[in-house]
């Protein structure tokens, strides 16, 4: 049976049962307003179940929809006229009450509306994606205030055990308190920062991850004790890479002995030729194969990354050898050259301008790591030798005033790296461990053979949600076969792009969230996906910014406008009815035990 229907007839006979002990009973008084409270609490009852309609007469542009999504304030939507839009799938809390209708999708709804000429945007905005759908309409934005929170974060997905893990970005506090915003992992507190009210702060947190594989920290926001967010870092932290390392020095000292052990420990392959008199040298292979290095040709230095050399040893290489090292590093070889006089004319080293600064005595030497702005333990060293800056050099290690102790620069397809610091075994000495792994670290990176990897991917939107559509695109540098793409062990159909041949994409509608498994032919990525919940503040203000910087490069055009009246439907708030319900059934109650005494 119909609800309605089912309605009308239980009221009904409600209403004559009620009807009925009115009239039966002995007491007559107050008869006639015991009548009309029990037929208006049945009404009152009745539209209760079903709500009272009324339809009204609306003038409505015909050319023109209001689109509603998430952050719209519900004042604001109840005075918005016409009919109203929202996209189907999308979850908005703030429009549960109001009356809406759903567009499934949005470019198929505007090409079977073309009469359609003009979008109202409500809230937060579209993504990139949906946005691309309206290009050709008149589009007015109306944007939400409502974002609170972290509203823009960067940090690598992707780490080598030797770097360290950074996380920037800022934090919007609307609020009239302060917020605790805090990096944890591994089950501590890694660093944080206090947030003032109604404001924006920028935030950086580092860390150096000791594990290898998959990690997720979390950046929490709390509000006194109540923690107002709880946002998954994700990341992964790979093996460094096999880097070959030749060392060529003049004579056996202690920076080059330490240099040895320390690379040794780590695992770097290394071969490492010294000179003990002319044309005779003694040589180690650790972690290597043993080579001839009697004479460093070109087939010898294609087998190694990085070559570590002093001004000394290059001075005595033969023409052959210089040759030979040229070319490797046009090819891609990286060299670093150790520093040790005022002035040189010596073959690289002549590239790297330098000068002498008078030596102060027990002031000691701060290096800084540029990339990182990591400052290191201070060397008891006097250092009187540093680099001119300049143009074509990227400063690597300064000193705390300025002054360059390390700088590099491209050539070729190589890389050249020159050091002044002469005496970086002292960190070892005193126990600074990792501040002399950090030093050359920064200095094997920065030189070392750029080596390219065979895929790479992305996926948007950045943040993949769980159950909702994810395109993955993918470049491949290998070959032009059709890659075999698995998420999860399930095969999806990979489309190749037509101008890009090396690229292909994927869509999926991910189904687990956290960690999944990512293969792409015989290589194993790690993919996180994330709740519907994760990161809400930082995608709806990049959706409220892809609109806005939209409506910047679209030409906004005045369109004909078609008016016509609708008319709307419109229901009469049951709390009416609830209060009538109320003050009828009160009456009732008061008449029967209090009123029927007087």
């Amino acid at each position: 049976m119909d609800f309605k229907l089912a309605a009308i007839l239980i009221c009904s006979l409600l209403l004559i049962f009620l009807m009925f002990k009115e009239i039966s009973r002995k007491d007559k008084s107050h008869l006639i307003w015991r009548i009309l409270a029990s037929i208006f609490s049945v009404i009152s009852f009745f539209f209760l179940l079903i709500p009272l309609q009324y339809h009204t007469l609306v003038k409505q542009n015909l050319n023109e929809i209001n689109l509603l999504t998430g952050g719209i304030e519900i004042d604001t939507a109840s005075k918005i006229p016409g009919n109203k839009y929202t996209l189907a799938g999308n979850s908005y809390p703030e429009l549960k009450n109001t009356k809406t209708i759903q567009i499934p999708d949005l470019a198929y709804f505007l090409k079977t509306h073309p009469e359609v000429n003009k979008i109202n945007i409500y809230g937060y905005g579209l993504s990139s994606t949906e946005l691309k759908n309206i290009k050709g309409c008149k589009v007015e934005f109306h944007p939400s205030n409502k974002i609170n929170g972290i509203i823009s974060a960067n940090w690598p997905s992707k780490l080598k055990v030797t770097e360290k893990f950074l996380i920037q970005g800022i934090y919007k506090n609307t609020g009239k308190s302060d917020i605790k915003l805090l990096l944890k992992g591994l089950g501590k507190t890694i660093d944080s920062i206090t947030v003032k009210p109604n404001a924006e702060t920028s935030f950086s947190f580092k860390n150096q991850p000791t594990q290898i594989g998959k990690a997720v920290f979390n950046l929490i926001a709390f509000n006194g004790k109540n923690t107002i967010s709880s946002e998954p870092v994700p990341f992964t932290v790979n093996e460094q890479p096999e880097m070959k390392v030749l060392i060529l020095a003049s004579f056996p000292d202690f920076e080059y002995k330490f240099l040895k052990k320390w690379l040794f420990d780590n695992h770097y392959p290394l071969a490492y030729r010294s000179k003990i008199s002319k044309d005779k040298y003694t040589t180690d292979f650790l972690n290597l194969n043993n080579l001839n290095l009697n004479s460093v040709n070109a087939s010898a230095l294609k087998q190694f990354d990085v070559l570590i050399i002093d001004e000394d040893e290059l001075s005595a290489l033969s023409v052959g050898e210089k040759t030979a090292i040229q070319t490797a590093i046009n090819n891609g070889l990286g060299v670093i050259i150790r520093i040790a006089n005022s002035k040189s004319s010596i073959f690289l080293s002549d590239r790297f301008p330098r000068y002498e600064s008078p030596i102060q005595k027990d002031k000691g030497l701060v290096p800084v790591e540029k990339r990182e702005g990591v400052k290191l333990s201070k060397l008891p060293i006097a250092q009187s030798i540093f680099l001119n800056p300049s143009e074509n050099n990227q400063a690597v290690i300064t000193e705390t005033n300025g002054k360059l102790l390390v700088a590099s620069k491209i050539n070729g397809l190589g890389k050249l790296t020159a050091s002044t610091l002469a005496s970086s075994y002292n960190w070892l000495l005193s126990g600074k461990e990792l501040d002399y792994a950090t030093y050359w670290s920064a200095l094997l990176t920065k030189t070392g053979r750029t080596k390219t990897e065979n895929l790479a991917f992305k996926t948007l939107p950045d943040f993949p949600i769980v159950e909702q559509k994810t395109k993955i695109i993918i470049d491949l540098t290998e070959g032009g076969k059709t890659p075999s793409i698995k998420i999860n062990n399930l095969q999806l159909p990979p489309i190749q792009n037509m101008e890009l041949p090396f690229e292909w994409n994927v869509t999926d509608w991910p189904k687990t969230k956290g960690w999944n498994t990512l293969k792409i032919n015989q290589a194993t990525e790690e993919l996180y996906i994330y709740s519907t919940q994760d990161w809400l503040s930082l995608r709806n203000h990049q959706k409220t910014q892809q609109t806005i910087e939209f409506l910047q490069n679209i030409k906004n055009q005045d369109t004909n406008n078609t008016i016509s009246e609708q008319t709307t439907q419109n229901e009469v708030s049951k709390w009416w009815f609830f209060a009538s319900f109320i003050l009828c059934a009160g009456f009732l109650w008061v008449e029967s035990r209090i009123l029927k005494n007087i």
